[in-house]
């Protein structure tokens, strides 16, 4: 499928930039918090999911997969159910395992390629009688959304019927590696501090498990960590094993429902190699759109908007399909008669 032109573009100059971007969609966007109903499910292993669940008595589901120590009341997920709860779709925002204000019970947790637990929550919602489900992820929850529909391309549940995903970093070990650079600081910190805060409860957990993880909190970074704790906490050999089991890019080439990849190209978390150019071109559900501006899951075009770009384009995207899917549908009776 050919790329896509995007016709996303700032209104106002000041969300040209990146960082502006990046910072007001995550922090300061004028969002009020929503009220959701929790649902607590058990998984295989022992452990538990919690849902938040927010209703509007519809048939279509809209399934949130947040970014790192994301949850479903960060701001991005409180735009996308109250637009989608106002376009008539119920909605589910997605708590990983320890992001929902209680820790998991296990050693391993979330992580850039638990696609396993995506798998066990989209089955749920089937279970409970949806009939049209989008997938919808940011940063972290786009390489998930991308990984689950890839892994599971003959068995995905016929009521998925679209993913989206924003600035997704497929290049696990690169975008590990460019947010140390000395523009990318202060979302080191910002990430490091809760995820040593969880991974220093864990080592006096599991102190022989996680014996090479020093235990600190403002300082190191995403390689040290995911290499002395990410890897061991969830059963890989080595931080190099980590990486290539958990990135969605092997498995872009295997999805066969419509999916939709954006990402700026001024985002400053990803590196060059997260923008799949060839899987998209060979993969006829493939779609990659690539702004010039937008920063890292901001698309901002404005201080204030009643809805933002990103669950306006989410939904332009569904609805582009249902209408084509009619359409075919409607030739081929034609041609039968």
């Amino acid at each position: 499928m050919p790329i896509i032109k995007s016709n996303f573009q700032p209104d106002n100059f000041i969300f040209r930039s990146a960082q502006l971007s990046t910072i007001y969609a995550s922090l300061l966007r004028p969002i009020r918090r929503l009220k959701f109903q929790r649902e607590r499910i058990d998984t295989p292993d022992g452990d538990f999911l919690d849902l938040d669940w927010k209703k509007v008595g519809s048939k279509k589901l809209l399934i949130i997969l947040p970014g790192l120590e994301g949850k479903s009341n960060s701001l991005y997920s409180r735009a996308a159910v109250r637009y989608f709860n106002k376009k008539g779709w119920d909605a589910l925002g997605m708590n990983y395992r320890g992001c929902s204000g209680e820790a998991n019970r296990l050693l391993n947790g979330y992580h850039m390629g638990a696609s396993a637990d995506v798998k066990l929550v989209t089955e749920h919602a089937v279970a409970k009688g949806y009939t049209e489900i989008m997938l919808i992820g940011y940063s972290l929850g786009g390489n998930l959304a991308l990984k689950y529909a890839g892994e599971e391309s003959e068995n995905l549940p016929k009521e998925v019927k679209s993913v989206v995903a924003f600035s997704a970093p497929l290049d696990i070990q690169k975008s590990d590696e460019r947010l140390n650079e000395w523009y990318n600081w202060h979302y080191l910190k910002w990430f490091m501090f809760p995820l040593n805060l969880k991974a220093n409860r864990k080592k006096k957990q599991y102190p022989e498990a996680l014996k090479n993880y020093r235990g600190f909190f403002m300082s190191g970074n995403f390689v040290y960590f995911d290499t002395n704790f990410t890897a061991p906490a969830n059963g890989y050999d080595n931080v190099r094993d980590y990486w290539a089991a958990s990135t969605a890019r092997p498995y872009l080439k295997d999805i066969k429902v419509p999916s939709l990849l954006v990402s700026a190209l001024d985002d400053t978390f990803i590196s060059a190699n997260c923008y799949p150019h060839e899987e998209a071109k060979n993969n006829p559900n493939l779609f990659l759109e690539m702004p010039k501006h937008g920063g890292h899951c901001g698309f901002i075009r404005r201080f204030y908007e009643r809805s933002w770009w990103m669950e306006e384009r989410a939904l332009e995207f569904y609805e582009r399909l249902t209408v084509d899917s009619e359409r075919l549908t409607a030739a081929a009776a034609k041609a039968v008669r």
